[in-house]
């Protein structure tokens, strides 16, 4: 019995070297290699290979890229809290990608960011996470 790895290596191999309309045709094609899967572990996969639709056939979307927080270190230029909010100053322009990485830094209780120009709203699920978040952005002006 092949495991759900294998069988996500193959479905992404098919999507990247065939043109598939409809998840029908990509069971008949997984089957048709060996590899019997239901419809909604087909879906499942689909999603975890964060394969999607466009132009009608199935393709993997690229990984999106997100700067390391550490490397914007020199955009950042304050901070200030409130309650279970962090507005983070930075350079003029820089807000988004600093909002992008503070996202892709993976501390826990992030609810969500809001960006302006050079503003960033953090908004977190308690105060203790918004502690957390005013250490990191404190570690990166040091």
């Amino acid at each position: 019995m092949a495991t759900t790895a294998e069988r996500r290596n193959v479905l992404r191999d098919l999507i990247e070297n065939g043109q598939f309309p409809s998840q029908s045709e990509l069971h008949q094609a997984l089957a048709r290699r060996g590899y019997l899967a239901s419809q909604p572990a087909l879906s499942r996969d689909l999603r975890a290979l964060k394969a999607a639709k466009q132009d009608g056939v199935y393709t993997m979307v690229p990984e999106e890229r997100v700067t390391p927080l550490d490397a914007l270190r020199a955009l950042v230029r304050g901070h200030a809290a409130a309650s279970h909010f962090t507005l983070v100053r930075t350079e003029p322009g820089a807000a988004s990608a600093v909002a992008r990485a503070i996202e892709a830094d993976g501390l826990p209780g992030i609810t969500g960011t809001i960006a302006g120009d050079d503003t960033v709203l953090v908004a977190a699920s308690s105060q203790a996470a918004a502690r957390r978040v005013r250490a990191r952005v404190e570690l990166l002006l040091s």
